[in-house]
């Protein structure tokens, strides 16, 4: 090529900054193009056609449509030149670096001039393999960095990115916070899903119509009506439940859970993962959809309404049975020919809710018991709290001392003064979760307790109202996996219950357990039952022994 002729050749100007790496030091597209007008304008060169402003990764080839073209017009001809910012702006892969190489050595391709270089056909081939090999590697370095420090984040209970409807990334701490705006409208659709009586196409209508829900307003996206595919992805995540994951890993994350673990698993259950379409055709009104496993396959329990003529006065009536799917390939299953009806199964309701309940003097009582407590519990969680965190404080300055030893060189042994911090930082570390975990249980110990007696008191009125959504959530709040086996409910109560159904089997007369007016002054049973039971239950609500 002769270098002179340069003013003859056609060349197209190609700019490209990605927008999905981590590509922040590159020039913008605009400060490139006015850059490389200049030089072209120095050197005379003639550009023919518009800038080609390209804002996409160049990491793997054929993802650059507007490169692809530019390629097609040279191998046919219509330009013989390329001016841009540097190499690695026309490729970062071996498959497309080949290819502008060939087209170099073919002479399709004559010139191709960066800022502080050329290339020309006959320059050694050597030299830009090199270049663009070194393009390549910064992309591939860049990558793994980039998962490196996105998985580091994730064990480190932090989540990538922007979080889902409900929390914001609090971006001064770095951390991620609950929406003020959202976190309670989207633990409302979470509770009506938990009661089995909405699909998700309502829980939509439910979010626009009712809760006036909108998407968080960023610069190009946002301030939108909850789509429907949002809320099937929302009650699959289990970022909900505090959890983070990470491709195939799941981790526990630092954010405040929005739903227990327990509450999540229960949505899943819910959840049929071959109808999550919107509801179609005649909806029935099955008070127990979706609530029932089968106790020998573990497959969901269906509905099915019966009509039978009545001669005596010429009328349909409707029976509803419940019975197993039978949808198990690798078990037999015997139950779906064992049909139950659904005025027998809240027979069974109602006699386990006996088991659970408490009269209304009772109620009162006990929360009347937790609210004189409540001062001499606060007055000792907060001197508890006050010792341990002297106990943080001496120990985080014994770990101080340590390392002043070792920058006095009084610590110059290298094994003693690793194994010697890393004992006082595990013993902080201990420390620090003991206080976290007494916060944690002094703060909810006394709601949960509120929640207890008071499901144990209105459970049954709820279940016998008109309300689907109330009876619905009485069953829910029952206990775990319930199921149906051989025409009977069986579930495990929850744990918080045990205390009330051990009473109500020890055939204690509650009413006997008020405190009458000569007993006011005195430190009565009542107290004793109401409380004691109910500090013994650990975070998980589960008895100590």
């Amino acid at each position: 090529m002769i270098r002179n002729d340069l003013g003859k050749l056609r060349y197209r100007l190609y700019a490209r900054k990605s927008t999905d790496t981590g590509e922040k030091q590159v020039q913008s597209l605009d400060d490139q193009v006015k850059y490389m007008k200049k030089i072209a304008k120095h050197q005379g060169l003639q550009i023919v056609g518009e800038p080609i402003y390209e804002a996409k990764s160049a990491k793997l080839p054929y993802n650059r449509p507007l490169f692809t073209t530019m390629l097609e017009e040279i191998e046919a001809g219509q330009i013989d030149g390329i001016i841009c910012w540097k190499l690695d702006r026309l490729s970062r892969n071996p498959t497309e670096s080949g290819h502008l190489q060939q087209l170099l050595q073919d002479g399709k391709l004559k010139h191709i001039l960066v800022s502080d270089k050329s290339y020309y056909p006959e320059d050694n081939a050597i030299i830009m393999s090199v270049e663009a090999g070194m393009g390549n590697q910064y992309i591939r370095e860049l990558s793994l960095g980039t998962k490196r420090g996105m998985k580091s984040k994730a064990e480190d209970g932090g989540k990538n990115g922007v979080p889902p409807i409900g929390y914001l990334n609090d971006k001064l701490n770095k951390v991620i916070v609950p929406d003020p705006d959202r976190f309670h409208l989207i633990r409302i659709l979470w509770d009506k899903m938990l009661t089995g009586t909405y699909s998700i196409a309502q829980l939509q209508r439910v979010a626009e119509d009712e809760l006036h829900l909108l998407s968080v307003r960023r610069i190009k996206i946002g301030g939108n009506p909850i789509a429907y595919s949002t809320l099937c992805a929302m009650f699959r995540n289990p970022f909900y439940a505090g959890k983070i994951r990470f491709h195939d890993a799941i981790f526990n994350g630092k954010h405040t859970p929005m739903v227990s673990a327990e509450e999540f698993e229960m949505i899943q259950s819910i959840i049929d993962p071959l109808h999550t379409t919107r509801p179609k055709g005649t909806e029935y009104n099955f008070q127990f959809r979706n609530l029932f496993k089968c106790g020998e396959c573990g497959f969901a329990i269906t509905a099915e309404q019966k009509h039978k003529r009545i001669q005596s006065t010429g009328k349909d009536k409707v029976y509803i049975y419940y019975h197993c799917t039978g949808k198990s390939k690798a078990i037999k299953c015997s139950q779906p020919s064992f049909h139950v009806s659904e005025d027998e199964l809240i027979r069974q309701l109602k006699a386990k809710l006996d088991s659970f309940t408490i009269d209304p003097d009772f109620y009162r009582l006990a929360i009347e018991a937790l609210a004189q407590e409540e001062d001499e519990v606060v007055e000792k969680d907060i001197a508890k709290t006050v010792a341990r965190d002297k106990a943080i404080e001496k120990k985080k300055l014994s770990i101080a001392n340590l390392r002043r030893m070792r920058y006095s060189g009084d610590a110059d042994d290298d094994s003693w003064y690793y194994a010697e911090m890393k004992t006082l930082e595990n013993e902080l570390e201990t420390l620090q979760k003991q206080r976290n975990d007494a916060d944690y249980i002094a703060r909810d110990w006394r709601a949960e307790a509120d929640k207890v007696f008071t499901f144990a008191r209105y459970a049954k009125e709820f279940f016998d109202s008109d309300d689907l959504e109330k009876k619905r959530s009485v069953i829910v709040q029952l206990g775990k996996k319930i199921t149906i086996m051989d025409r009977t409910i069986q579930f495990t109560p929850n744990k918080y219950f045990v205390p009330i159904e051990k009473m109500n089997e020890s055939q204690l007369k509650l009413s006997e357990m008020v405190r009458t007016d000569s007993q006011q002054g005195e430190i009565g049973s009542n107290d004793h039952v109401i409380t004691s039971w109910l500090r013994r239950l650990d975070s998980n609500q589960q008895p100590r022994s």
